[in-house]
């Protein structure tokens, strides 16, 4: 687009280099034994607690929708659940500052549900079990779900603290941001007159986000023929596990493994020495590179030396490809032979499904250094009924290209013989030359940080999108304080970047 081919030049000009979220420096010791946290910090860190005990993944949201609405009451703020279980809440002017035009502050209350294999945890009923870690603050064994639970945790401290210095505010807790921004689509903009919007839903101290891609979901499905077991034939379990995983947008340039596409390469030397399968499994979410995918798979038994030296050298060949997963694992264990298994024709549909669709960064931007302009991820794999479905999340800033993929898995589903879908698609956010807003809050940030703020594009999606679509006068960025390894039981917040983005966003209220 040519708005954001002039991102680079213009914002270098005005803010100084332009930059992407590729390498954030990491909070330094000095920063994290700052003396002390403000009763607003306090706050904030306790309603992020509270919000960690309930279960709050993408379409579970009734409950934390409706914690949110008793929160509105007790503070006797004015407040609507609408039919998305999107929550909003007004907040009158502080004293002498009623009658300023309202802020818009929003995010949204879902979140990603991953685990490790080896960890028991029902994310529709289970708390998040959050560890304190030096200056971190993690979970064990499952996502932290700080994306974004911290956002809501200091809108909530916002609407309840009463010594603060604010204009009205308005409060936007939105749904299913992460499936399909469903939430952010349903709401009623109408009920919004603010025209300066801030989005607390980033992951980097240092930066503003002013742009984000637009993405696509695009599933093949595969359909299933079956023949019955031969005689003599063995099942096993056929595992990779151990990889890190990550953001389908903010990781997808790092270089690690995606689970799916090493079992489609694996599978296709195995296919060479009469291996088929029965089953095939992959990855949790479309938006997470795939850390875990497994095959029941099916040959002579008197193949079996075969196929363990294959397995060896395959985990060895990966482990070399991708040093970033060092800890990639693929094991083989025996199990229960079904009665049958899919036909040699059906598993090449498959392997060759996995092989050739687009996957991993697909080109990056020509104006802004380290940005990726447009990716795919192969995250979901799963047999259902007589089908293999493929679940995929492109990502776009430049829509010409994004219609160019498109077509191109679309002539592959053709070719192979197998269904394509396209389903959801966000838009996306263009960057905006003038912004009032984004100047105001680069000198506050300066006051605060002794420091400038970077601003910067991301290859990922953030609802400003889907706002900024129904409120083309409203003025929009995107903070947050760092958080790492999102959509992934690595994540991990910062605890001194909250604090520190906690008094940014008091401080930005007072002066805005």
């Amino acid at each position: 687009m040519k708005k954001i081919a002039l991102l680079c030049a213009l914002l270098t000009s005005i803010f100084g280099a332009c930059t992407t979220p590729t390498n954030p420096p990491e909070p330094s010791a000095s920063t994290a034994a700052n003396a002390g946290t403000s009763a607003f910090e306090e706050s904030a860190y306790d309603y992020l607690l509270k919000l960690l005990e309930i279960p709050r993944g993408s379409d579970n949201e009734k409950e934390v929708s409706d914690y949110l609405m008793a929160f509105a009451g007790e503070h006797e703020l004015e407040a609507v659940q609408d039919e998305t279980l999107n929550v909003f809440i007004k907040k009158a002017g502080s004293e002498g500052r009623e009658d300023e035009p309202s802020v818009i502050l929003q995010a949204h209350m879902d979140m990603v549900c991953e685990k490790n294999s080896d960890v028991d945890h029902d994310f529709l009923k289970d708390p998040i079990k959050p560890i304190v870690d030096g200056d971190w603050l993690t979970a064990d064994g499952t996502t932290l779900g700080a994306d974004n639970g911290v956002g809501v945790a200091m809108i909530l401290a916002v609407l309840a603290d009463k010594t603060l210095s604010h204009p009205p505010i308005e409060a936007v807790i939105t749904t299913r941001e992460e499936t399909d921004m469903g939430g952010a689509e349903a709401f009623d903009t109408s009920l919004l007159k603010g025209k300066r919007f801030i989005n607390v839903d980033s992951e980097e101290e240092w930066a503003f986000t002013v742009s984000c891609a637009s993405t696509n979901d695009i599933t093949y499905t595969i359909p299933i023929e079956t023949e019955t077991v031969p005689q003599g034939y063995a099942a096993y379990t056929l595992m990779v596990v151990g990889l890190q995983g990550g953001h389908s947008g903010g990781d997808i340039d790092k270089g690690r493994a995606n689970a799916n596409i090493i079992l489609g390469g694996l599978l296709a030397e195995l296919s060479t020495i009469n291996c088929q399968l029965s089953t095939i499994e992959g990855g949790s979410k479309r938006n997470a590179i795939p850390r875990e995918s497994n095959v029941t798979l099916l040959f002579p038994e008197n193949n079996l030396d075969s196929v363990k030296s294959a397995v060896e050298k395959a985990e060895a060949d990966f482990k070399a490809e991708y040093p970033n997963d060092s800890e990639i694992k693929i094991t083989l264990e025996k199990t229960e032979t079904p009665d049958t298994m899919m036909t040699p024709e059906t598993v090449k549909m498959i392997i060759d499904a996995i092989t050739l669709v687009p996957t991993g960064v697909q080109s990056m931007s020509e104006h802004i250094e380290g940005l990726v302009q447009t990716s795919n991820n192969l995250g979901v794999i799963t047999t259902e009924g007589n089908a293999v479905t493929l679940i995929n999340m492109m990502r776009s800033s430049n829509l010409e290209e994004q219609n160019a993929l498109l077509k191109e898995m679309e002539k592959l589903a053709g070719e192979l013989g197998i269904g394509y879908e396209l389903g959801g698609q966000s838009p996306l956010w263009e960057y905006r030359e003038d912004s009032p807003l984004r100047d105001e809050m680069a000198e506050v940030y300066k006051d605060v940080f002794g420091k400038e703020a970077q601003i910067i594009a991301i290859h990922a999606g953030l609802e400003c999108a889907m706002f900024a679509r129904s409120m083309p006068d409203c003025d929009f960025i995107s903070i947050g304080p760092d958080i790492f390894d999102v959509h992934s039981p690595d994540e991990k917040m910062s605890i001194p970047s909250f604090n520190k983005m906690c008094g940014f966003l008091v401080k930005l209220l007072e002066q805005i």
